[in-house]
């Protein structure tokens, strides 16, 4: 025998004894575990922006609390210096500036 005939025989012996099972079943494997990675992903993505999402809804928050609280102070502030008290320290000086 050839090795032309050889081939072709060794080829239609796993094709035509389930060779082309086994051939489908490997492909159909590769593409569901892709998919499922990419499922996977696309979930974990969808994760990190509801995450993101909650994280700067409560930042905003804290940032209009803050905001609401820092106007209170200002016009207790302003109430007691014109009421004639005299603010302690007289010139504070910022964090970034000491």
């Amino acid at each position: 025998m050839k090795t032309s005939e050889v081939v072709t025989a060794v080829i239609a012996a796993l094709l035509g004894g389930g060779g082309l099972a086994f051939i489908q079943a490997v492909f159909s494997g590769v593409s569901s575990l892709k998919q499922g990675a990419r499922a996977h992903e696309r979930e974990s993505v969808q994760d990190l922006a509801r995450a993101r999402d909650d994280a700067d809804k409560r930042a905003a928050s804290a940032e209009a609390d803050r905001d609401y609280w820092r106007r209170i102070a200002g016009g207790y502030a302003y109430q007691l210096t014109r009421a004639g008290v005299d603010p302690t320290p007289a010139d504070p000086v910022p964090p970034s500036q000491r």
